[in-house]
Order: C-alpha cells, then sequence, then structure tokens
C-alpha cells in the first residue's frame, strides 16, 4: 500500500470516528452574539462551567488508554473578545481568548491572538496532554509496560507589519514530556548479544524529553510574486534515567536482578531553512519550495546490570554505547500549472528529496564475569529520491471532465556499516535502486445542477521494492459521487487498493477496500439529521522465517484479515428554550467472521499467530444533551455518554464506561 493511498484510509478512518468524542463541552455560547459596549470595544463573551461524572467497570487501564475522561470539576470551555469599535485601539484592536478542558481533562487547550490594525498579529496555542499506555498488547497483562506522561505543548507566532509589502516574522515552540514509565530489558545473555535466551526483568524511568524551536524570517511581495523565507534552530533532548534497586525474579528461571541502571542522554541540534517563492496569474501559477535542515545529535549510554544468570552464577555486565551523527536533510520542489487553452490545463511537479546520516558510532558490550567483549560500529545510510510528474485536465463538455497523468520516481538507497568483532574489521556497503512508473486517469461527470460523479484510478510499477511490504506491482481504482440541492447533502464513495510484492527471499500482498457513505438533511430551522456509513477491509498475506525456541521454521506464512464496520447518526432539535442533541456510534471489527483464534487453516499452527491473525471487537457509544435558555446570559446544560467496549477473543481488555456532565453556561 502506497504512503498517498495510506493518508487516504487514514483520514477516511478520522471521518468515521468523529462521532466518539466527548459529549462535553456545549456548542454556542451564552449571552448576546453581538455583544456589550466596554467603552471604545465591543465584548463578548461565555463561560461553561461544570462537573464530570464517570461510572466504570472491567478494565480501567484500557479505558484511560482509549478515553480518559475522569470526574471532577472542569471549566468546559470559555470564549473572550475584545473588538475595537473604530478600528484604532491603543494597545489592540481585537483580542481572542479561548480554551478548552481545563481543571483535570486529559485533552486541555488555550488560544489567545491579539491584532493591532497593521502593526502586528500575535497567536499563542497551549496544549496538555495526558498520555497514558499501559502495554496491554504486548505485556500479557503482566503489568511490566506501562507510559504515564503529560506532554505540554506551546506555539508562539508575531508577525509584524502584516498588511505591508514586506513583514516580518518570529516564532517559538516547545514541547515537554514527563512522567513515570515501565519497560523491560533481557540480560546476561550467555551466548553475547545475538542471543535471545537472556532472562526478562522490568525497569523503571523517569521521562524527561524537551524540544525548542526558534524561528525568525520574512515574506515580500514584488509583481505578483511572493517570497517566504524562514531560519530556525531546533534543540532536542532527552535526558531519561532507567533505574532498578531491589530483587526481581524472572519467571520460569533461576536468574535474578540485584541492581540496574541506564543513563543514556541524547541531544541534538537542527538548524534549517525553509523557502518558499510563489505567483498567481492567469497564464502561469507556480509555487517552488526548498528546505535544508543540517541535524546534529550526540548520545552517550552507559548501562550496568548486577544479579545472577539463569545457570545460578553471578553475573555482572556493563555496556557502553556513543556517536555523534550529522544528518542533512534537504528536500525541494516546483509545480508549475498552466492553462493552455481555456479547456485544456497542464500540470507539472518535480521534487527532490536527499538525506544521510553519518556519523561515527560503537556498541560495546562487556561481560565483567567472563571478560568477553563485543564491540559494533556504524558509518553511514543515505536516500536521495528524485520525482516527476505530469498532468493534463481537459474539459471535453461544460458537464464532463477528463485528466491523465505519468508520475516517474527514482530512489536512491546506500549505507556503509562496518564491524570489529574477535579483531576482525570488515565494511560492507549496500546500494539499491528503485525507480516506480506509474499512470494516473480519471474522469468527472456533472450531469445535473448539484450532482458531481468522479472515478479515479492509478497503476504503479517498482521495479526494486525496499522491503517485501514496500509497493511493487499495484493498482488503486476511486470513485465518489456528491449530491448537494439546497439543504440536503448525499455523498458515497469506494476506494479499493491492491498491492503485490515478491522479493528474492518472500513475497507480500495487501488488498484495502473503502466503502463509505453519508447524509446530511436540514430539515428547518429546528431539525437537522445527519448519517453515515463506512467499511474498511483489508487483508494481509506475507511470507516470513522464525525461531520457535531452538527450531527454525522457515516458508511460514503470516496472514492477517480485518473488516471494519462504522456508522454513525445523529439528530439535532432546536425549540423555543430547548436545544436537544442525540447521537449514536458503532464501531465494529467483523475480522474474519470466526467464532475462536483456532478457526483458521492459514499460517504456522501455534496459537499466538493464529490469535493475530484477525482482532473482531466491537465499540459502540450512544449519547445526548440538552441545553436550556435560563436567561439571555445563562444556560443549563446535561450531557451523557456512554462508551462500551468488547473483544470476542478475550474479556480482559472490555469495559462499560458511563460518563456524562452537568454545566451552566454564563456570560457576565
Amino acid at each position: 500500500m502506497s504512503k498517498r493511498h495510506l493518508v487516504f484510509l487514514i483520514f477516511v478512518a478520522a471521518f468515521v470516528c468523529r462521532a466518539q468524542d466527548t459529549v462535553a463541552p456545549t456548542p454556542g455560547v451564552a449571552g448576546p452574539r453581538r455583544g456589550d459596549d466596554w467603552g471604545d470595544y465591543n465584548v463578548v463573551n461565555s463561560f461553561e462551567t461544570g462537573y464530570r461524572f464517570l461510572s466504570l467497570r472491567g478494565n480501567q487501564n484500557k479505558y484511560r488508554s482509549d478515553d480518559n475522561f475522569g470526574s471532577g470539576l472542569r471549566l468546559l470551555s470559555s470564549f473572550f473578545s475584545l473588538h475595537s469599535k473604530d478600528g484604532h485601539g491603543s494597545l489592540f484592536d481585537e483580542l481572542v481568548v479561548t480554551t478548552n478542558g481545563l481543571g483535570g481533562d486529559p485533552y486541555q487547550a488555550a488560544r489567545v491572538s491579539a491584532e493591532k490594525n497593521g502593526v502586528y498579529e500575535y497567536n499563542f496555542y497551549w496544549r496538555e496532554n495526558d498520555y497514558f499506555n499501559p502495554g496491554l498488547t504486548t505485556d500479557d497483562g503482566g503489568g511490566r509496560h506501562l507510559l504515564d506522561t503529560t506532554h505540554t505543548l506551546q506555539d508562539h507566532d508575531l508577525t509584524l507589519f502584516p498588511k505591508s509589502p514586506v513583514k516580518l516574522l518570529f516564532g517559538f515552540s516547545r514541547s515537554d514530556q514527563s512522567g513515570a514509565g515501565i519497560s523491560t530489558v533481557q540480560l546476561f545473555n550467555p551466548g553475547g548479544e545475538f542471543d535471545t535466551t537472556g532472562a526478562i526483568f522490568p525497569i523503571f524511568s523517569n521521562v524527561k524529553i524537551a524540544q525548542n524551536d526558534f524561528r525568525l524570517g520574512g515574506e515580500g511581495r514584488w509583481r505578483g510574486f511572493t517570497l517566504h523565507v524562514i531560519r530556525g534552530w531546533e534543540d532536542f533532548k532527552d535526558d531519561t534515567p532507567y533505574q532498578f534497586r531491589g530483587v526481581a525474579v524472572a519467571p520460569g528461571s533461576a536468574a535474578a536482578l540485584t541492581s540496574f541502571s541506564r543513563f543514556a542522554p541524547y541531544h541534538g541540534t537542527s538548524p534549517y531553512w525553509q523557502v518558499a517563492l510563489f505567483r498567481n496569474s492567469r497564464r502561469l501559477n507556480f509555487n517552488g519550495r526548498f528546505t535544508y535542515t543540517g541535524g546534529n545529535r550526540a548520545f552517550l549510554a552507559n548501562e550496568t546490570a548486577s544479579g545472577i544468570n539463569q545457570f545460578g552464577a553471578l553475573a555482572n555486565q556493563q555496556i557502553i554505547t556513543t556517536g555523534d551523527a550529522r544528518r542533512p536533510v534537504a528536500t525541494g520542489n516546483v509545480n508549475i500549472t498552466a492553462p493552455v487553452t481555456s479547456k485544456l490545463t497542464i500540470t507539472g511537479s518535480t521534487s527532490l528529496y536527499n538525506v544521510r546520516t553519518e556519523g561515527d558510532s560503537a556498541y560495546l558490550q562487556y561481560n565483567n564475569a567472563t571478560q568477553a567483549s563485543n564491540l559494533l560500529y556504524y558509518q553511514y545510510l543515505g536516500i536521495r529520491t528524485f520525482q516527476t510528474n505530469a498532468d493534463a485536465l481537459y474539459e471535453i463538455r461544460p458537464w464532463l471532465d477528463v485528466h491523465a497523468g505519468y508520475l516517474f520516481s527514482d530512489r536512491n538507497i546506500a549505507s556503509t556499516p562496518q564491524a570489529v568483532v574477535e579483531g576482525i574489521n570488515s565494511s560492507v556497503p549496500f546500494e539499491q535502486i528503485n525507480q516506480l512508473h506509474s499512470g494516473i486517469f480519471g474522469v468527472q461527470v456533472r450531469p445535473v445542477n448539484g450532482l458531481v460523479a468522479s472515478f479515479d484510478g492509478e497503476i504503479g510499477r517498482v521495479t526494486r521494492p525496499f522491503t517485501p511490504k514496500s509497493d511493487a506491482d499495484y493498482n488503486t481504482l476511486s470513485g465518489s459521487v456528491r449530491y448537494s440541492r439546497k439543504h440536503l447533502r448525499l455523498t458515497a464513495l469506494a476506494h479499493t487498493d491492491y498491492n503485490l510484492n515478491s522479493v528474492s527471499l518472500s513475497s507480500y500482498s495487501s488488498h484495502g477496500r473503502t466503502y463509505s457513505a453519508s447524509a446530511s438533511w436540514i430539515v428547518g430551522s429546528w431539525l437537522t439529521l445527519d448519517a453515515s456509513y463506512t467499511k474498511l477491509h483489508l487483508d494481509t498475506l506475507g511470507g516470513i522465517a522464525f525461531f520457535a525456541g531452538p527450531q527454525f521454521l522457515p516458508n511460514q506464512i503470516s496472514a492477517y484479515i480485518s473488516n471494519i464496520h462504522s456508522g454513525t447518526l445523529s439528530a439535532q432539535v432546536t425549540y423555543n428554550r430547548f436545544d436537544f442533541y442525540a447521537g449514536y456510534s458503532h464501531v465494529q471489527d467483523t475480522g474474519d467472521g470466526r467464532n475462536a483464534p483456532m478457526n483458521t487453516v492459514l499460517g504456522p499452527t501455534l496459537t499466538p499467530f493464529q490469535a493475530a491473525q484477525t482482532f473482531p471487537l466491537r465499540f459502540l457509544s450512544p449519547m445526548a444533551r440538552i441545553s436550556v435558555r435560563l436567561s439571555e446570559r445563562l444556560r443549563w446544560n446535561f450531557g451523557y455518554q456512554y462508551y462500551g467496549y468488547r473483544e470476542n477473543f478475550t474479556t480482559g481488555n472490555n469495559y462499560l464506561a458511563n460518563t456524562g456532565y452537568s454545566s451552566l453556561m454564563w456570560s457576565f
């Protein structure tokens, strides 16, 4: 499946899941919509304060990883704006402040924008997200993997002289992630770094990650051209320590861990340039972009562990790895659209992507008990991609358009790893070139007013796919129908994406199909109805080889089948002082129809493989909300939402949650 078609499926999936948002806050505002006069300014404000409630049964960790909304008082939302009545305020002519979920929601946000006509524009955006990942699918219920962090992000953007031909741009962004984590480490491997029979122990971490981005630049306009230039500096650091103190015994083994510490600071800087040139005219539309990032990274990891190995002997192991690297990345693209005639338009684009990772790094594993060591080096990795395409759009009739195009891509991948093992130095350069030839075609029909039907397709062939899952022989087909008339909107689409890849040691094939339909009808000023349905099908089949204990199993099959059905229904009623909303969303993966993981003949007979071939589940969420206008400046709101999650093959992750809120929305 190509990246562009993966983006299409992600967009459809996001559209499908939009109705699963929390029931609060309440849309709309309180108070007069035209606001109130306050001196030389007009004021509009609205605040919603309320209490969230939660009743939960089932797996709390799974609920927190999906939704994570809890109980407590909240400033669910707020809106405040000041506008100069004559456009000549003292410090600002416009000030807007909005917030969402402050006081304990897992997703909190605040936005501030200020503007002085012709002088400056300032925008500030702050978010805080609580990230909780209990490692349910990788942990097997053992509680050995967990990440519970808070991620805080902020963005500042200042524009001076925004309406003038030359304007100045300044910006700053910061990202912080902190919190607790639990992971595992495999230690005391008797066969060295390539031995996977060592014992597994838990380790604890205190996550400390920060990133700063400073930028300045400008934009100028001259004779139809617009030049945009940004110079930026990005700094990144990860100072997360990993430690264990006490005694941990590996299940089913005599191995025990008594001490573990890993200090692995990872710092880097990435100065960059962004340049863009635009021109739009009747004869020619042109835009070109260029970016360059000169990334530099340095790391040092020192890990020590002591304990008892699986044979009962004392073990003391130390690993040191260090390195610094340069990672310059350069990208550029030029796009030209030329209307040759009133009916024919030709579009062409050319792009170049070049990234290199070059530097020196060393990995040293030293066994203090046996005096044995292993040393590995790494030197270079480079990827260069050149792509060009052309597309022609021709209007046969006012109601009929056709287009066709051709895309060519050439990618070169080169690497030079070095290894020094037991005194033997070896350097093995590697290089691979693959080329993509793709044909694109389509047609759009507008037979009657308000009705648009389109059909698009693409056939691509790649000479040497880099991985078994890469694009090789693929074809895609898409069709859509849209109808809009007055207060009725109907949409339907279908998309298929097939890929077949056969390499020297394995093969891989995937089939993706998407069908979707939606309807929106504004019956009147008092009633709005919405409905949607989407089906996403995916089946993949690939060849694998693996070890099951000491036994090597070649020529095996990895299969996965998914059939996701998603539907939404909603209705909004407005009558007098009352606003009522009701909605229902249902997402269900029926898998391949089996009732148990063992009902299959594909692939290995091992139970873990059969259980991973399909993952049937169901998630449903009905909700309702009512808002009553008590006075011009006061509304009372109440909402309820139900979350029901169930997996067919297991019951440990299932949960049922009753959530909701009661709030007052007021304006001073």
